[in-house]
């Protein structure tokens, strides 16, 4: 007998316990397979293709393995767009959503020069590119592999103002040349708890030496590249803030501030050089 909907829905039902939002993420997969919403809905008696079956099957092999729906899926939303994700880089978080939203209050004009530091899947700099078309924003990223990605999002969304850089951080910069960098930097220690549940994500983006060293780097090269009056913006853990403002302090910025994210915690400091 052929499998049908209303059987997968039955196996995801009965791994609610362990995966409590299997059900819900099975629909967004199914969504994405071209099955209709009515079908879904109804979870009707639905006969499925064998290649359909295959997929499925897949789905819950990777699921139930912990891989993350959005890598099953190769789709975030970031923003309202989507973009390409796979185990090359970091799945966009909601909350970064809200340095968008921090830059666009920025003065910033066609004229200015803005780097996104370890851009992963270029979410952050192809959402501003879409946003302001006028700007020419460099996206660098120590991992090639990340840099596929990112490029691969560059073409999905048309995107012809995103320059992408291979760098150490931001190496490549000249003295006095930057008006904005952007960065969102690995920030857990090694031996962070939040790694258990993140071991699918690449390592190489959550990571530095005690946490900090991603934010000590890229301030000492944007003390130096960015122009007099120019701006920095950090992503950084919530219990970080103080250290990275002092960061900061020590490379002669001013006019600090921490932002929240949406829960309250402190998300997001900026300064000017």
């Amino acid at each position: 007998m052929n499998k049908t909907i209303k059987s997968y829905f039955a196996l995801a039902k009965s791994n609610t316990h362990s995966h409590e939002f299997i059900v819900r993420d099975l629909e967004f997969f199914l969504k994405s397979m071209g099955i209709s919403d009515s079908i879904i809905t109804l979870k009707d008696d639905f006969d499925l293709s064998k290649e359909q079956i295959k997929k499925i099957e897949n789905f819950f092999s990777s699921y139930i393995d912990g891989l993350p729906v959005d890598y099953i899926l190769n789709e975030s939303i970031f923003y309202g767009f989507k973009f390409f994700v796979d185990s090359r880089v970091l799945i966009p978080r909601p909350e970064t959503e809200l340095i968008i939203d921090n830059i666009l209050d920025f003065k910033l004009t066609k004229n200015s020069k803005i780097v996104e530091v370890g851009t992963g899947s270029g979410c952050i700099a192809i959402t501003l590119a879409m946003l302001m078309p006028e700007i020419k924003i460099i996206a660098s990223d120590i991992s090639n592999s990340a840099l596929e990605v990112a490029a691969l999002n560059r073409k999905l969304h048309k995107v012809n103002n995103v320059s992408l850089i291979h760098s150490n951080w931001m190496s490549f910069a000249t003295e006095n040349s930057l008006d904005l960098v952007i960065s969102n930097p690995p920030y857990l220690m090694p031996s962070d708890s939040h790694l258990k549940s993140l071991t699918h994500e690449p390592l190489i983006a959550l990571t530095s030496k005690n946490g900090s060293q991603g934010f000590i780097d890229i301030a000492h090269q944007a003390s130096s590249a960015l122009k007099p009056g120019g701006k920095i913006i950090f992503e950084h853990g919530y219990l970080q803030a103080k250290e990275v403002c002092e960061i900061l302090q020590e490379y002669d910025f001013y006019n600090i501030v921490c932002n929240q994210d949406y829960q309250g915690l402190n998300r997001y400091t900026s300064a000017i050089k």
